[in-house]
């Protein structure tokens, strides 16, 4: 057996742990958008929301696609752990949630006349982070439990 040739699992867990950077990342740039002034330039500021809504919404597809993807990580996840499919049904219900909440953020952010929505959409994307981050922590809590790793040891 090469010893120094990777396994599937630790490729998968590889391409998990790079999704999760670039989840976290556009995360990141969410909350910096909807930081910034919107005070007298609300247009402007519901356009970077848009983009930054974009940016996450791509990451979190290519999550969805390492996760539920052809041998995929809950493929695995299942194979290796079948106890575990109530909390992979879960996940995957949970990715339906969560991309139509990004999809309404980017919807309400397109509006010709922003100003007088910038709080509902400031809470539109503040609730759908809400359930990305606790979306990621339940994923991570997954993997540790079907193989005793910890996911974030490199975040």
């Amino acid at each position: 057996m090469d010893h120094d040739r990777p396994t599937d699992e630790t490729l998968s867990l590889e391409e998990v742990r790079r999704q999760r950077l670039g989840v976290r990342s556009a995360l990141d740039g969410l909350e910096r958008a909807l930081a910034a002034p919107s005070a007298g330039r609300a247009k402007d500021w519901a356009t970077t929301v848009c983009e930054r809504t974009a940016a996450l919404s791509e990451a979190f597809g290519n999550h969805i696609q390492v996760t539920e993807g052809p041998a995929g990580v809950f493929d695995d996840v299942l194979a290796h752990s079948p106890r575990l499919a109530g909390r992979v049904t879960r996940l995957r219900n949970e990715h339906v949630a969560i991309v139509a909440g990004l999809s309404d953020v980017a919807r309400a952010a397109r509006d010709e006349d922003p100003e007088q929505e910038v709080d509902a959409i400031r809470d539109a994307a503040l609730t759908v982070m809400g359930l990305v981050v606790r979306h990621r922590n339940a994923g991570s809590s997954l993997l540790y439990e079907a193989y005793f790793v910890d996911i974030d040891a490199a975040d």
